[in-house]
C-alpha cells in the first residue's frame, strides 16, 4: 500500500524474451540502459516530454543501487558557493561549465520530487551509518572552504511501511514509472551500442535474449545509466591496483556501459576514484559487509603491525582511500586487508558488523568469533601469530596508542582523546578490514548535457550518460551525492537530447 492507503501500481515489466516484439514495433524515442535511479528518473523525464522510452535492465529485478542504498540526497544550500566547493573538490578534473550544470539541476530536485507526488525530509543519520568509525565518519571536509553549501541532506518520504533510504526512494521512482505505464524489459543486458556510419552516431542498442540478440532502436538516444565496475575484478586491479570487494549486490555494476562506451569512441574519466567504506569480506560472503566499532577500546594497523591513520577520522565514502596506497618499501598494498584489534569491552559493546543479504551479523559477535572471523587470543603475540603480523611491531604499536590514551593528549596520529579508550586485556581479539567499494565514479566522460564525448571532447552523436557511470566526482566524494547525480543527471540528459533533436 502507498502512504495513502492505495495499492501501488505494479510496474509494466516485460522479460529478455519480450524483447523481439518490442523491437518490432515502431521505435522508442530513448532507450535507457540500467533500470536504477538514474535510469528511472531520466524515463519519467522522457515521458513527461511526450516522448516513448523503454528501459532495459540486465538483473531479474530493478532497482539497482539505488534500492539498497541509503536513500541520503545531497542538496544544495548555497549555489554560487556550491559550484566553488564542488570545483574544488573536484581538482580540476571536472570542468566548471559541468559543476554548474549539476548544482543548477541540483537546486530544482526538491520540486521534482514534489511534482511527481513526493517529499523530501530532512536526513538523519543517527542510527542509520553508526556512531563513529569506519562506516558513519565525520562530517565531511569541513577543513575546506565553503563545506556549508551543499550541508543540506534529505530522504525521500516513506510510501509504504518498511520501507526507508533506498527502497523508499525506489518506491518513489517506481510508482511514478508504473503510473505512466513506461515499458521495463528486465534480464535484458544490453551488449552493444549501434552506430550509422558515416557521422557514428548512435541509432540504438543490441540486446542479449534467449538464443541471440535484438536490436533496439533509438530515435533520439542511447542513455547509458547502468552503473559502474565495482564487480568487475580486471577493471579494478587495473585502476586501483587491488581487486577491493564491493558492497553492491553481486551480478550488478560490472563495467558494461565502460565497455560500450569505449568501443564507439568515448573517453573515460575519473577511473581511479572509488567511493568506498572500510568492511569485511570472507569466502562466499557477497556483497561485502561495512563496518563499525560499538566502542573506542581499538586500533587498526596494516600488516606490518602499524598504525597509520586517525582511525576515528577518516571520511566517510572516502576511508578506503587510506587503504588503496602501496607500499613503496615492500612494492605491495600492506594496509589491504588491515587490521581491528581490540578488547572484550569492545567486542561486547556492540554488533561490529552490518546486516547484508548473504549475512545478518549477531547482536553480540559470537557468531563472527565462532566462524573465526574475529580471532581471539589471550595475548598479543599469540594474536600477531594468528594474523601473520610481526609480534613486536603489534605490541609496540598497542602499547604507543595505551600510552597517548591513558595521558588524555591527543596521539601522533591526531586521534583525540574523547576517541580513546586504552586497549586492556586478556583477551585480545582482531578481524581482517578491507577497503569496500560503495561505488565507482569512473566511465565515459561526460559533458555539461549528459552527452558522452571522445577524447577530443567532441559529443558522440546519439549517446548520453547519466548516474555513477562516468560520474562527475573524483577522489573526494560527498556522501550522498552520487544518489543527488543520478536524480539530476537523467532528467537533465534528456531535456537536452530533446532540445537537440
Amino acid at each position: 500500500m502507498t502512504g495513502e492507503g492505495r495499492p501501488a501500481p505494479a510496474l509494466r515489466l516485460h522479460r529478455a524474451k519480450d524483447l523481439a516484439a518490442l523491437a518490432d514495433g515502431e521505435p522508442f524515442d530513448f532507450v535507457v540502459v540500467g533500470g536504477g535511479g538514474a535510469g528511472a528518473a531520466a524515463a519519467i523525464e522522457a515521458n513527461d516530454r511526450g516522448a516513448s522510452v523503454l528501459v532495459v535492465e540486465k538483473m531479474a529485478t530493478a532497482g539497482g543501487s539505488t534500492e539498497v542504498s541509503g536513500g541520503s540526497l545531497r542538496l544544495v544550500v548555497d549555489a554560487e558557493a556550491a559550484k566553488e566547493h564542488l570545483e574544488h573538490l573536484s581538482g580540476g578534473t571536472t570542468p566548471r561549465e559541468v559543476i554548474d550544470a549539476f548544482v543548477e539541476a541540483l537546486v530544482a530536485l526538491p520540486e521534482w520530487v514534489r511534482a511527481h507526488g513526493g517529499e523530501l525530509d530532512p536526513w538523519n543519520d543517527e542510527g542509520v551509518l553508526g556512531r563513529f568509525f569506519p562506516v558513519g565518519g565525520p562530517p565531511q571536509y569541513r577543513h575546506l572552504p565553503l563545506t556549508y553549501s551543499i550541508d543540506a541532506r534529505a530522504h525521500v518520504r516513506p510510501e509504504r511501511p518498511g520501507r526507508s533510504g533506498g527502497a523508499a526512494l525506489w518506491d518513489f521512482l517506481a510508482r511514478n514509472l508504473a503510473e505512466r505505464e513506461v515499458p521495463v524489459a528486465l534480464g535484458a543486458r544490453a551488449t552493444r551500442l549501434v552506430q550509422a556510419f558515416p557521422e557514428r552516431a548512435v541509432t540504438g542498442v543490441e540486446a542479449a535474449v534467449p538464443g541471440g540478440s535484438v536490436h533496439l532502436a533509438a530515435k533520439v538516444a542511447v542513455l547509458l545509466c547502468c552503473g559502474g565496475f565495482s564487480q568487475d575484478a580486471a577493471l579494478k586491479l587495473q585502476y586501483f591496483g587491488v581487486d577491493v570487494p564491493a558492497a553492491s549486490p553481486p551480478g550488478r555494476a560490472t563495467g558494461d556501459g565502460i565497455h560500450m562506451a569505449q568501443d564507439v569512441g568515448a573517453d573515460l574519466w575519473h577511473m581511479t576514484a572509488p567511493a568506498g567504506n572500510l568492511g569485511f569480506s570472507a569466502p562466499g560472503l557477497d556483497p561485502a559487509l561495512r563496518l563499525q566499532m560499538p566502542d573506542f577500546g581499538f586500533v587498526m594497523v596494516d600488516q606490518l603491525g602499524r598504525r597509520y591513520s586517525c582511525e576515528t577520522s577518516l571520511e566517510a565514502h572516502s576511508a578506503a582511500r587510506a587503504m588503496m596506497a602501496p607500499d613503496q618499501h615492500h612494492a605491495t598494498f600492506v594496509r589491504a586487508p588491515s587490521y581491528l584489534v581490540f578488547d572484550a569491552t569492545t567486542l561486547a559493546a556492540g554488533r561490529i558488523g552490518s546486516a547484508g543479504p548473504a549475512h545478518r551479523w549477531s547482536e553480540d559477535n559470537a557468531d563472527e568469533v565462532g566462524r573465526g572471523w574475529i580471532r581471539r587470543a589471550e595475548d598479543l603475540a599469540t594474536l600477531a601469530g594468528l594474523l601473520g603480523l610481526p609480534a613486536g611491531e603489534l605490541q609496540q604499536s598497542v602499547t604507543e596508542y595505551n600510552r597517548a590514551a591513558a595521558s588524555g593528549t591527543v596521539d601522533p596520529f591526531g586521534r583525540t582523546p574523547e576517541t580513546m579508550r586504552p586497549i586492556s586485556g586478556p583477551p585480545f581479539y582482531a578481524m581482517a578490514v578491507s577497503p569496500t567499494l560503495v561505488n565507482t565514479q569512473g566511465g565515459p566522460r561526460r559533458d555539461a548535457r549528459g552527452r558522452i564525448v571522445r577524447p577530443d571532447g567532441s559529443p558522440i552523436p546519439g549517446l548520453y550518460g547519466a548516474g555513477e557511470l562516468g560520474s562527475i566526482w573524483n577522489r573526494m566524494y560527498p556522501s550522498g551525492g552520487n544518489l543527488a547525480e543520478a536524480m539530476v543527471s537523467g532528467p537533465m540528459a534528456v531535456r537536452h537530447a530533446l532540445a537537440a533533436n
